[in-house]
């Protein structure tokens, strides 16, 4: 963690709590996925994402960005407000980011800006564009599951190739 959080102080100034704490994460998360399958001491890392939380301007998304990058990893970036009825679209999206490679998409990040807009609304006969239904589907997405996303478009059809994704190690952040 401390090497993460020097390679971010390169870049980001400011924040040294968020820095600190997204470095631990991030690491223990890196090391549940990929190192310790079984956990060779015994002990078995469980499943996490972060929730990110500051005001507009604060360097959230920056903050992501730049460790993405640090990290060689693939990112999307999704506006919770705007997501509508095909959470999926995310996951395409960071296929998208992994050149279509399912191996390295599984290990990239998936950051949910405005997480604050998906909330229960009152009962009325509009779509559901932001309601239960997208809050169910993004709860299955951030605890892992395996998803079916089209490759090479965000638009599911019977002529587009489809790539099937496994969630458990992708990293979601939440902001």
């Amino acid at each position: 963690p401390h090497v993460i959080k020097e390679k971010l102080d390169e870049y980001v100034i400011g924040q040294e709590r968020a820095k600190k704490v997204m470095s631990v994460a991030v690491y223990n998360h890196y090391k549940r996925a990929f190192l310790e399958k079984d956990g060779s001491d015994g002990i078995v890392i469980e499943k996490s994402n972060i929730l990110m939380i500051g005001p507009t301007g604060s360097g959230k998304t920056y903050l992501v960005k730049t460790l993405a990058k640090l990290l060689d990893v693939p990112l999307a970036i999704a506006e919770a407000g705007y997501i509508g009825d095909d959470i999926e679209s995310v996951v395409s999206k960071l296929l998208a980011a992994a050149g279509n490679d399912v191996e390295r998409a599984q290990k990239g990040i998936i950051f949910i800006d405005e997480i604050d807009k998906i909330a229960k609304k009152k009962q009325t006969n509009t779509r559901d564009v932001s309601g239960e239904s997208v809050q169910q589907e993004l709860l299955k997405l951030l605890e892992g599951s395996t998803v079916e996303v089209p490759v090479g478009s965000n638009q599911k059809n019977a002529m587009t190739p489809m790539a099937t994704v496994n969630t458990d190690n992708i990293l979601f952040i939440c902001g």
